[in-house]
């Protein structure tokens, strides 16, 4: 007799509705491309058996999701893999970075903590994102990973969602005051917090995902508060 499959509450004992919490999220098109992208999600219920991913429209993510309606989603604390998957030569890391999951067919990411398999049982549109309410398929462990807290970590993993969101703002005529307050307190934070060639390699990294436009904005404000890339 086969046993059920553990909960999400069993596999990830922390997690709490109506959070968002920053994941890897990776889907498949309907030709069979693959694609990670960083990504938040929120859980919508006690049972935390469904939740929801907003995605906007331009992206890869999206229409993969619109295409097979079913996904990945790859939990890691590891700041590096989201400044990965946000690069422009991402897709050089990713074929040798999947492997198939357990039940949908998209692939998971080799190495990460834990694995939410899903489909997407809802949707509907605004004008610039699609809003996928998603079931959970199985969820289960990936590798175990015991590391203290790192402020470095968790600001680079902040730097890089906000940076992510410059480009999005812009093309949509978006203020971006905020996410640049946001990216100048999470650098200082790092200046704080670490050293080493390793953050600031990531950081040049991350950077380089900008559009030309947003890159040169980001640098002008940075260069004003005495912080030079």
């Amino acid at each position: 007799m086969e046993s059920e499959s553990p909960t999400i509450r069993e596999i990830l004992p922390t997690i709490r509705p109506n959070i968002i919490y920053e994941v890897i999220l990776t889907t498949k098109s309907r030709e069979g491309e693959v694609n990670a992208a960083p990504i938040g999600l929120r859980f919508l219920d006690e049972m935390l058996s469904s939740f929801l991913i907003i995605v906007y429209k331009e992206t890869r993510t999206y229409n993969n999701l619109l295409d097979t309606r079913r996904g990945v989603v790859n939990v890691t604390r590891d700041p590096s893999i989201f400044i990965k998957y946000l690069a422009g030569n991402k897709q050089t890391h990713l074929k040798e970075e999947i492997e198939d999951a357990e039940l949908v067919d998209v692939p998971r990411l080799k190495n990460a903590e834990a694995y939410i398999e899903f489909k997407v049982e809802d949707f509907f549109e605004e004008v610039k994102k699609g809003y996928f309410y998603c079931a959970i398929v199985k969820a289960y462990k990936g590798i175990g990973i015991i590391e203290p807290y790192s402020r470095a970590s968790f600001a680079l993993i902040e730097l890089a969602v906000n940076v992510s969101k410059i480009d999005p703002y812009l093309e949509q005529g978006l203020d971006i005051s905020e996410l640049l307050q946001a990216v100048v307190y999470s650098i200082r934070v790092l200046e704080k917090t670490s050293g080493g060639p390793f953050i600031k390699e990531q950081v040049k990294v991350l950077f380089s995902s900008l559009s030309d436009r947003s890159f040169s904005l980001l640098r002008q404000h940075l260069s004003q508060l005495g912080i030079h890339l």
